[in-house]
């Protein structure tokens, strides 16, 4: 029959096992102690091991290198060259002796470490099977979606209530600090806030005084974007992903922060082309605000005029005026005052025509109808103008 050794049991360290210690000395800190000690000298035996593994790397390449040499020394075949091989047979005779009789201890003492096994309560057994079981969680009821008009009323609620906050957060340029005020502000932290950060980004470019705060906007609207981009991914509440990010971006490799600053690039570009659209949209409302009834710029006609009638606009001069149409061709005269009429420059009596313009009518009508229209156009003008810029 044959029978169990039990001989490895003999020699097991526990440091937890010995109810008998002196009255004087605590049991749990004796415990502890040899503890650490022990995996002290556990640690001391694995950078021993590690170290003596390094050596034995450099050896087997200095015996690479001095055999290669050996070849191209044998090849050359000179004079100079053999006692160089000399040299190099000796080394290299040596160097193998040592690492061969080095790789024989280390073979016995692996075999002795074998045979007679160091156990102790972190390595007397292993783990074979590991498993972690989690409950799934329970489905939430699907929200009811809502319609375009109740998200921008939404949107809108949004930006009166924390526009404020999201605009100081706006230009807060140390990553630290946009950490800080974001974990003190997690409500913030949501698809509102980077669709505020996107529209603030083009409010800064259209001023000239705020244009150079966009590059800072537009770095913070990228950072929002990326904590809800890596909640989706994640399927997390963004709020849950702040820290992940802000850890991610302090410790990232050179491509993800290339990747980054080639977002916030892009958004740059993007930010600027639409406030240069807004400007034109802007200029282009304002010119169709001040188009008079045929439809006409008065800056336009009043920069096409003949230069007498135009001075007499800008002087509100009506003797000048009608002179200059007298001056001119009836062709001319004709269409210079329609232009003139449908701009809104020239607002005629009623019944009024061109002859009342060269003076040829009721010049009183004409005059006074012409001065007054002249008048609130100038006034309109000063006030666009001031608008403009």
């Amino acid at each position: 029959m044959s029978r169990i050794d039990y001989s490895k049991w003999d020699h097991i360290e526990i440091s937890d096992d010995e109810d008998d210690t002196h009255p004087n000395v605590d049991t749990a800190s004796l415990f502890k102690w040899r503890h650490e000690a022990r995996v002290q000298r556990n640690e001391e035996k694995k950078k021993e091991r590690a170290k003596k593994e390094a050596e034995k790397k450099i050896r087997a390449q200095q015996i690479d290198m001095l055999r290669a040499r050996k070849a191209k020394l044998e090849e050359e075949g000179t004079l100079d060259a053999k006692e160089q091989l000399e040299k190099v047979n000796a080394e290299l005779e040596k160097l193998e002796q040592y690492h061969k009789d080095y790789l024989k201890k280390e073979a016995e003492l692996e075999r002795f470490e074998r045979e007679h096994p160091t156990w102790d309560v972190d390595n007397i057994s292993k783990e074979k099977h590991d498993r972690t079981i989690i409950n799934p969680s329970k489905k939430e009821a699907p929200k009811k979606e809502e319609t375009e008009e109740e998200k921008v009323e939404t949107m809108s609620e949004w930006f009166k209530k924390n526009g404020k906050k999201a605009q100081k957060f706006a230009h807060i340029s140390k990553q630290a600090d946009a950490h800080k005020f974001l974990a003190e502000n997690l409500s913030l932290v949501c698809e509102h806030l980077a669709s505020y950060l996107v529209i603030y980004c083009v409010d800064l470019a259209v001023d000239p005084e705020t244009e150079a705060d966009v590059p800072v906007c537009a770095r913070q609207t990228i950072m929002i974007q990326y904590i809800l981009e890596l909640a989706k991914t994640l399927k997390r509440d963004p709020r849950e992903c702040v820290n992940a990010f802000f850890a991610r971006l302090a410790t990232a490799d050179p491509q993800y922060k290339a990747a980054f600053d080639d977002e916030v690039a892009a958004l740059i570009a993007r930010v600027k082309k639409r406030a240069q659209e807004r400007v034109a949209e802007a200029q282009e409302e304002m010119k169709k605000q001040r188009l008079g009834p045929g439809g006409l710029d008065p800056y336009e006609v009043l920069d096409s005029l003949p230069a007498k009638i135009k001075e007499a606009f800008e002087t509100q001069n009506t003797p000048m005026l009608k002179e200059g149409f007298a001056e001119l061709s009836p062709e001319d005269a004709a269409y210079h005052y329609k232009r003139v009429v449908d701009s809104g420059l020239w607002v005629p009596a009623p019944g009024s025509d061109l002859t009342d313009a060269k003076g040829d009518g009721d010049d009183d009508g004409a005059d006074d109808d012409g001065a007054d229209a002249d008048d609130e156009e100038e006034a309109e003008a000063d006030e666009k103008t001031t608008k403009d810029n």
